[in-house]
């Protein structure tokens, strides 16, 4: 196990960030930026080379030009909250409105575009790890309450990587942040082989906005339903065939635990998987291509997808509607979720 801390570059505006690297004994590693709590790179032996699991940049002036959160730490409410207003007992709160009239992914000054700090690492025999902080006022991203805020990602001998993000508020606020990862487990640009399982049939039904309605719909037997492991684009073509659809931008209705995954994502001819856990009961995925974040309309719709988002949440929106989830954080009671992600060879 090894972990190794070095200057990745500097901002626009003269910050400067740096890459954190966790290595295992098996040769996967880690790769994280303190830019966002960033995660870079999820590095697996692929012959004499390695692959990246996931979608990343090179350089910094990407990460701070594109608007797909690639890979970042995202909160203090991951998603959107509708109409960028709340009530916690009585008290009615606003937030950015960041997309449309919507707070979208933490507003304005959200957890993705600060600068962490490095808090501390551990190596231990089989598990090595480090932890970023900030501490965020609530004048400066308009939730209630200033919020203190650490991120630990580790990385076992078994190729299981966890983010862990715990948060404590000296105010009742909100709090259901996501580690915003895409995914492309192929050996192609292009998702074309790439396939999705789901643990879950239900959908959450969306406005014209993006925001949930607040019903779920049972998504069997439609181009929505990976309750049976199918490939992205094959999915696609029927989501056209059925409704004209272009994309994915959906949010199911999960069941997973420690043991049991919310999702997996696999290819058959690479043999890669990544399996997801959470506890919470979220999961929103989103078909897009970060990588062309600069090109024009046109060029992005002659194109096919590149990534796979995958966010582990409560459900989005959910101050708005009952059996969504519980996302709000009492006042110094430190509440702490994770996302795991095991990596591992198809049989």
């Amino acid at each position: 196990m090894n972990f190794s801390q070095q200057p990745f570059g500097k901002l626009s505006d003269g910050r400067s960030v740096d890459q954190l690297i966790l290595s295992n004994d098996n040769q996967v590693s880690l790769r994280v930026l303190t830019l966002g709590a960033t995660w870079q790179g999820f590095d697996v032996p692929d012959g004499n080379n390695r692959k990246n699991l996931l979608i990343s940049y090179d350089q910094l002036k990407d990460y701070e030009a594109t608007p797909f959160y690639v890979c970042k730490t995202v909160g203090r409410v991951a998603g959107r909250i509708g109409q960028a207003t709340y009530d916690i007992d009585g008290t009615s709160y606003h937030s950015d409105q960041n997309e449309n009239k919507n707070t979208l992914h933490g507003g304005l000054h959200g957890f993705s575009d600060r600068v962490w700090r490095v808090v501390g690492h551990q190596e231990t025999s089989d598990t090595v790890s480090v932890t970023l902080g900030i501490s965020v006022q609530g004048s400066e991203d308009n939730f209630p309450g200033d919020m203190d805020v650490l991120v630990t990602y580790s990385l076992t001998n078994a190729n299981r990587a966890t983010w862990s993000i715990t948060g404590t508020a000296t105010a009742k606020t909100l709090f259901n942040p996501t580690l915003h990862t895409y995914f492309n487990v192929t050996d192609n640009e292009a998702l074309t082989t790439q396939q999705l399982h789901i643990n879950g049939k239900q959908r959450v039904l969306l406005n014209s906005e993006k925001v949930p309605t607040g019903e779920l719909s049972d998504a069997t037997g439609t181009a929505y339903d990976f309750s049976k492991t199918g490939t992205v684009t094959d999915h696609l073509v029927q989501l056209k065939e059925e409704n004209g659809g272009k994309e994915f931008d959906d949010a199911y209705r999960v069941n997973g635990d420690e043991h049991t995954p919310i999702a997996t994502v696999s290819d058959p001819v690479s043999g890669r998987a990544v399996d997801l856990y959470s506890s919470r009961n979220g999961l929103v995925i989103f078909t897009a291509d970060p990588l062309a974040y600069d090109k024009d309309e046109a060029y992005q719709a002659s194109h096919p997808y590149t990534a796979l988002a995958m966010e582990a949440q409560w459900l989005p929106d959910a101050i708005h509607h009952d059996g969504f989830g519980d996302v709000v954080l009492p006042a110094n009671a430190p509440q702490t979720y994770s996302i795991s992600y095991q990596y591992r060879e198809m049989k």
